[in-house]
């Protein structure tokens, strides 16, 4: 069996702290992917840690999180003002996304989609170029790429010559299979009603976006983490784990379990500490559960997932 298993952090690099706190994850867990916030202050610094936890870059997957969420836009407010506010920071909802995908025609639209593209690309280039963070996959953050106006616009800059030679091998399509939940009546009623919701909305553009990777040889792993966004916890992974990952195993695709295990300890560590929604979200306690799954489950359930990284 070639298929891996990846035991994915989302969100890396907020702070240098934080950074170690998810590696962690690696040196005593199941951790072997990660991916990485490309507007970090501590891009540099979480660089090198993770080099040193990893430093021939072959047991830990590393991926862009693209964001459109919060922090400062890395191609200058100048050049997006429609994705940011005043201070050029990020102030632009998913669901204000989704509707401009709708609403933009025209030259609006080739706006947008322009802005987004400089944006991409200066993304890119941080984690490329300027920390060479040996990047082979793409996600974003709350999963705005998934948006058709977003996923085209990366699938543009990807094939531009600056990039090409990178070949991303892997790009998220984060809508979990609805087959294994089904199977647990109890853990499909625990399933939160947003998370649901979520769930609606992105799949609506799964087989779209998933037919454009298809043709440029992109592999999308079975995903196994929208329905427990954030509730990623032991119980939920040992009940939910064998059904998902007999589902990869019968497609003959990778598994990727999504967690965030990185949390903070201040407001002032986040990127934009003005918005309490954030604060929220990384200083959950919910990532302290998820990060003791990650360094246990490895010793609760039978994962196949022998092979290095190529």
């Amino acid at each position: 069996m070639n298929n891996r298993v990846w035991f994915h952090a989302d969100d890396f690099g907020v702070t240098q702290e934080q950074s170690e706190r998810i590696l962690e994850c690696y040196q005593n867990g199941a951790l072997n992917s990660i991916s990485v916030l490309p507007n970090s202050r501590a891009l540099k610094e979480s660089l090198q840690l993770l080099n040193s936890a990893d430093p021939g870059g072959s047991e830990i997957r590393r991926v862009l999180h693209l964001n459109f969420v919060e922090g400062r836009a890395l191609a200058g407010a100048q050049r997006v003002p429609d994705l940011v506010d005043s201070t050029g920071r990020f102030d632009k909802t998913f669901i204000q996304f989704f509707l401009w995908n709708y609403l933009k025609r025209g030259a609006a639209r080739q706006r947008l989609a322009e802005q987004i593209r400089l944006e991409i690309a200066a993304q890119l280039r941080a984690v490329t170029t300027e920390n060479d963070y040996k990047i082979t996959a793409v996600d974003s953050h709350q999963h705005y790429h998934m948006i058709p106006v977003v996923f085209d616009s990366l699938m543009e800059v990807l094939s531009d010559k600056e990039f090409a030679h990178l070949g991303i091998q892997y790009i998220r399509i984060p809508v979990d299979p609805a087959a294994p939940l089904m199977h647990d009546a109890r853990m499909c009623r625990g399933v939160p009603m947003i998370n649901w919701v979520k769930w609606c909305i992105l799949k609506i553009y799964q087989k779209r976006n998933h037919n454009i990777l298809q043709n440029r040889g992109i592999k999308a792993p079975v995903f196994f983490g929208i329905f427990y966004t954030c509730e990623m916890k032991k119980e939920v992974v040992e009940a939910l784990f064998p059904a998902y990952q007999h589902c990869a195993d019968k497609r003959g695709e990778d598994l990727e379990l999504m967690f965030h295990p990185g949390n903070l300890m201040a407001r002032h560590e986040l990127l934009d500490e003005r918005s309490k929604q954030l604060a929220d979200f990384y200083m959950s306690d919910n990532r302290y559960y998820e990060a003791e799954c990650l360094k246990v489950i490895k010793h609760s359930v039978s994962v196949r997932n022998t092979d290095r990284l190529e």
